[in-house]
């Protein structure tokens, strides 16, 4: 994982768990399998947008430049957004 684009806030809880700060709470194996089964479980719906050239383009370059497909770049933009992780004015 790139630690690069944190913030303090986060690069703080990360230096915390690297410092053994943390506790596991329960039995964190059984919830990883958990939430691994509801992940694959997760339907998806295809759809189909309709995009200037010019910004396919950028979103496949960038996607080149860090090892992420287009589609998944697209993908974590509309969740931020309907998570109210970003916002447009």
């Amino acid at each position: 994982m790139t630690t690069d684009n944190l913030d303090k806030f986060e690069q703080d809880i990360l230096n915390s768990v690297d410092n053994g700060e943390w506790k596991s709470k329960g039995n964190i194996q059984q919830r990883r399998i958990e939430l691994q089964n509801f992940l694959k479980n997760e339907k998806k719906k295809a759809i189909s947008i309709r995009l200037p050239e010019n910004d396919l383009y950028e979103l496949k370059r960038k996607g080149l430049e860090n090892g992420i497909p287009y589609q998944n770049i697209i993908q974590m933009l509309v969740h931020q957004y309907t998570a109210n992780k970003i916002h447009f004015d």
